[in-house]
């Protein structure tokens, strides 16, 4: 009896103790971890599929907070350093051609940056902090050292965000226009990733680029083909009617909708895994063929 009570106490002992642990998978793969927000998870809508029709072999993983910061990364950094055993604060997800698609939940950023060989970590400020060069240092910084600590064999790439829509009230309360939220973002994004010779995924010009070429053309009650705006929403749905008839929004200003994503995955397979997109046929029932003609030439365009 005391016998099988040890081994007992012995195997509750090491299962306590265990960690996850995750296969490597293919090494044809290119392992890319996302360490971002709403602006990196919606990557996922389409990016495995693009880089399927490709023929090019994905292994992505997406953490995950709503709205997250450099600063708030790396606050969870610390707090992870303090206590060992804490719950993370992030949503786990992993995508790969070979298998079923993992979710997980109360996960650790520095546990899942040590987990796995990553080729590839990508970060991002946070879009409503984006046009503020401040607002980079000194988390970025830090988190840039994080990630050459825990995962010394991964590329660093910034991923540049997007400025919002006209509609967004936000740019009325901080005094800029959304023409120059992208000017200032672009700007601050170019000095962040450029003092360290980082790659970036240029989404953000993506998107202006759409914007100028479609051209779109913001109406009274409508984005005007934009790719920004209006997410899961019929276009008879995104404004509503008030007293006085004038018009006001009634749907998401700042993220991308199903067009969007899919000029997202066409942009970082273009970047990322060095697609050709010329042959690519299939796209999004949401998507024209004129449309998707359009997106690949941009993605293709800023992925130089």
């Amino acid at each position: 009896m005391k016998k099988m009570l040890s081994l007992s106490l012995a195997v509750a002992a090491f299962l306590g103790c265990q960690t996850v642990v995750e296969p490597e998978g293919d090494p044809s793969h290119v392992k890319v971890l996302m360490i971002g927000n709403s602006f990196s998870i919606s990557c996922l809508a389409h990016l495995p599929q693009v880089a399927a029709d490709c023929g090019k072999r994905l292994d992505l993983g997406s953490l995950y907070i709503g709205g997250c910061s450099l600063e708030r990364h790396m606050a969870n950094v610390v707090a992870e350093r303090e206590d060992a055993k804490a719950k993370g604060a992030y949503r786990y997800d992993r995508v790969t051609d070979s298998g079923p698609r993992v979710i997980r939940r109360d996960e650790r950023l520095t546990d899942v940056l040590s987990r796995v060989k990553w080729d590839v970590v990508t970060i991002q400020q946070a879009s409503h902090l984006s046009w503020k060069k401040d607002s980079y240092h000194p988390w970025g910084d830090d988190l840039v050292k994080t990630v050459r600590r825990l995962a010394p064999q991964a590329k660093v790439v910034v991923q540049e965000t997007w400025s919002y829509t006209p509609f967004d009230a936000r740019l009325a309360q901080w005094k800029v226009t959304a023409d120059e939220m992208d000017a200032r973002l672009a700007d601050a994004y170019a000095a962040f990733a450029g003092a360290y010779g980082f790659e970036t995924i240029r989404m953000g010009r993506a998107v202006a680029a759409w914007r100028k070429r479609l051209p779109v053309k913001y109406g009274e009650h409508s984005f005007g083909g934009d790719v920004v705006g209006g997410r899961n929403q019929k276009p008879e749905d995104q404004f509503k009617r008030n007293a006085d008839l004038s018009w006001s929004v009634n749907s998401d200003t700042f993220h991308l909708n199903e067009k969007g994503e899919y000029l997202q995955a066409l942009v970082w397979a273009a970047k990322l895994l060095d697609a050709d997109l010329a042959g690519l046929t299939s796209h999004p029932a949401c998507v024209t063929d004129d449309e998707a003609r359009l997106m690949r030439q941009i993605a293709q365009e800023v992925a130089k």
